[in-house]
């Protein structure tokens, strides 16, 4: 992993303003599990959670995103969080994070299975001036795709959130309602998307529409048996966990 590490820090960056160019190294078939043999046809999980969050500025999630080094101090199953380079135009980074898969154990104590591995990230904010967000359908952004990883073939995620203002008339309040008949439609259907919305919005002026997407391709048939089970949980608990972290920690409105 060592040896890893340096290769990846000796390879920077490239093309960082321009569309990301992710670089994807085929993982090892792992025998970690059962030393049983690992079928070479992946699966994939797809899963997106949505969530209306009230009195958070997209600007101040987006920033608890982008603090890769404190994810181990309040986000679920994670035991290790590091950057390892910043491009110089701050758009794009690798970083390396150590996770707890739920669900499954290894040893007699029980301990999580883990798993660490290395991402590179893209980031992409909305122009603002004076705090006001410039672009018409403004969007902050996080993306990110696995380029080293043991257990995983491909692991990929984005974050996209967006201003809402509840007591907006325009076309804002029409995609709130359409959110609540989703989430309505959500309890009887079975589905890969979940939909959390505040029990009031009242007077909530600057809220955080975001929308989390993950997808993971695995090889292994007891991961991905795991992943149908926790897959959708995990996601709800990461977005939580982000939510609480945002109202335990100050808003720098002149950060990225």
């Amino acid at each position: 992993m060592q040896n890893m590490m340096k290769h990846i820090l000796h390879r920077p960056i490239h093309h960082c303003c321009r569309r990301a160019q992710y670089m994807h190294h085929p993982s090892p078939t792992t025998h970690l599990l059962l030393n049983r043999p690992i079928s070479t046809l992946s699966t994939t999980h797809r899963h997106t959670h949505q969530s209306i969050l009230p009195n958070i500025h997209p600007q101040h999630f987006y920033q608890i995103i982008n603090n890769v080094n404190e994810y181990r101090n309040f986000l679920p199953y994670c035991q290790e969080s590091k950057i390892l380079q910043v491009s110089q135009c701050g758009s794009m980074m690798d970083a390396v994070l150590t996770v707890g898969l739920p669900g499954l154990s290894v040893g007699a104590a029980s301990s999580l299975l883990e798993e660490r591995y290395v991402s590179r990230v893209r980031m992409l904010q909305p122009k603002m001036i004076g705090g006001n967000v410039v672009e018409k359908e403004g969007c902050w952004s996080v993306e990110a795709k696995s380029i080293q990883s043991n257990l995983f073939d491909s692991l990929k995620s984005r974050w996209q959130l967006s201003l809402f203002d509840i007591a907006s008339t325009d076309t804002t309040t029409a995609d709130y309602t359409t959110l609540q008949s989703q989430q309505q439609q959500n309890s009887i259907t079975k589905g890969d998307s979940s939909y959390s919305l505040p029990s009031s919005t009242t007077n909530n002026t600057h809220s955080c529409n975001v929308r989390f997407e993950v997808e993971i391709q695995v090889s292994n048939p007891l991961i991905s048996f795991t992943l149908d089970r926790v897959l959708n949980d995990v996601a709800r608990k990461q977005v939580e966990a982000f939510e609480k972290r945002c109202r335990n920690v100050s808003f720098d409105a002149g950060g990225r």
